[in-house]
């Protein structure tokens, strides 16, 4: 009697564990099919860590990949954190990490390091995507956003100033003669002095400010959550900085002033209105003379 009670028990056991396997490889098919539905970094990881839920509980999940300056964090980082550096035929696709309060068991691992495999594939597309939108979306030139990034950035900064009750602010500056350089030093070195222009402005502005060439030989900058003043502040400080630096082009040591305009977001006011109205203050900065920043309420009053 007691060997077949004993089992009739492993028998139920036998059956539980099948059904635990059945629910298990139904559940990993669904995160597969899941990781095919998009190449949005940002969702797949959630993705990712939504269905690696039902078999390691975790609180929080980040991915970094240097090389491309990808930093992406779902949830609350935990005490005790698990890493993986995922590669793809050879090729380095970033770290992943995993985290919570309590330590991870070794089967927990096993099952982590299993499931990361379905990501591969779809993360290397995801990250081949994200290079390829910031190609289409980036000044090859100056490595600052396009006017197609511009527009696409403008719009979406313009929204949450209006769902949050912030202010929003635009520069728009443009190199005085420039045409005078490219005819007499030639286009090459007027694109050395866009470049370099550039990168002085990069290093003027907040880590939220975002600087597009919108043009030729003008610039925008986006500052969100900034209003007049602290807009015709940066505005000056951008104005003087190159005023006061020597352009080392070519053995060329070249002076480039800049004239900038200022607006600030009305009420009701359209993405394509506020860059009317900071079009206008940088002519206005122009006409007065340039080497200026002038602000488009100043122009209107």
């Amino acid at each position: 009697m007691k060997n077949k009670k004993a089992g009739n028990q492993a028998g139920l056991l036998n059956q539980e564990n099948k059904e635990k396997s059945a629910t298990s490889d139904s559940s990993s098919f669904q995160m597969v099919l899941a990781l095919q539905t998009t190449l949005d970094l940002e969702q797949l990881l959630n993705l990712f860590s939504m269905h690696l839920q039902a078999f390691v509980a975790h609180s929080g999940s980040s991915f970094s990949n240097e090389a491309l300056e990808v930093e992406l964090s779902l949830g609350r980082k935990g005490r005790h954190v698990c890493s993986y550096n995922l590669q793809l035929e050879g090729e380095s696709l970033g770290e992943w990490q995993m985290s919570r309060d309590r330590r991870f068991t070794e089967p927990e691992l096993d099952r982590t390091e299993a499931l990361l495999c379905h990501l591969l594939y779809p993360l290397r597309n995801g990250l081949k995507y994200r290079v390829a939108l910031s190609h289409a979306y980036t000044d090859p030139l100056t490595q600052t956003g396009n006017r197609a990034a511009l527009f696409q950035s403008l719009q979406r900064e313009l929204e949450l100033a209006r769902r949050y009750g912030t202010p929003l602010s635009l520069i728009l500056l443009d190199v005085d003669h420039f045409k005078s350089i490219n005819d007499s030093f030639g286009h090459d070195t007027g694109d050395a002095v866009l470049r370099s222009i550039a990168r002085s402005i990069k290093d003027s502005v907040r880590g939220s400010d975002i600087l597009f060439r919108y043009g030729g030989e003008e610039f925008v900058i986006v500052l969100s959550n900034t209003a007049k003043g602290g807009a015709m502040n940066l505005a000056e400080r951008i104005r003087r900085i190159v005023e006061t630096s020597v352009c080392d082009v070519r053995g060329l040591n070249l002076r480039i002033t800049l004239s900038l305009g200022v607006a600030t977001l009305r009420p009701g006011e359209t993405h394509l209105e506020l860059l009317h109205r900071v079009d206008q203050a940088m002519y206005q900065a122009k006409r007065s003379g340039r080497n200026r920043v002038a602000d488009a309420i100043e122009i209107e009053a």
